[in-house]
């Protein structure tokens, strides 16, 4: 006769080898990473509800405070709230957008006349920037603008929506199971 013992069932837990140990731990900061992510596409997806978007900067007029490829986080402000000093967002017809600093703001009737400046720049801006509302510049990320524009990329959404179904499966997928007990051989 056969008797099988487990060590659970004697007090006793089964030893996890350190490799299963550090493969357990490497999974799970890879899944909190990849939701931590996720929680931040989502948030970022929302954000133009709440008058909040993301600028991307293509020169280095604003480095060193934000270098070339930088993500700026840009909230929606009207004239009445800038003051010199800050950095905004300013369109004009037929234009790109221009992110530069405030060097001299003069009211104008229900908006303002900004002069800007890059930081990287020594002279202002040729003309004077009327505007009612700008993108008030809130914060930024130096470097990730160009990963952000190569996920907006028919090819960079391919390998996210890859690599987060691939993460999701691994996430998922059922651990290979051994057993908890050996058979010893009767006496």
């Amino acid at each position: 006769m056969t008797l099988l013992r487990s060590p659970v069932a004697h007090g006793r837990r089964p030893r996890r080898s350190r490799a299963t140990a550090v493969v357990a731990g490497a999974k799970t900061a890879i899944i909190t990473i990849a939701g931590l992510l996720g929680l931040v596409m989502v948030l970022a997806s929302i954000a133009p509800a709440f008058g909040i978007s993301m600028v991307r900067l293509e020169t280095g007029s604003m480095a060193p405070t934000y270098p070339a490829g930088a993500l700026l986080v840009v909230r929606d402000a009207s004239a009445d709230e800038l003051a010199v000093g800050d950095v905004v967002t300013v369109t004009r017809a037929g234009h790109a957008p221009i992110t530069h600093r405030i060097v001299d703001l003069e009211t104008a009737g229900d908006g303002a006349a900004l002069t800007l400046r890059g930081d990287a720049n020594t002279s202002d801006d040729p003309q004077p920037y009327l505007v009612q509302r700008v993108g008030l510049v809130v914060g930024g990320v130096p470097g990730i603008g160009a990963l952000v524009g190569a996920a907006q990329q028919p090819a960079g959404v391919i390998a996210l929506s890859s690599v987060a179904a691939g993460v999701v499966l691994w996430a998922w997928w059922p651990p290979r199971r051994r057993p908890d007990h050996r058979a010893e051989p009767a006496s």
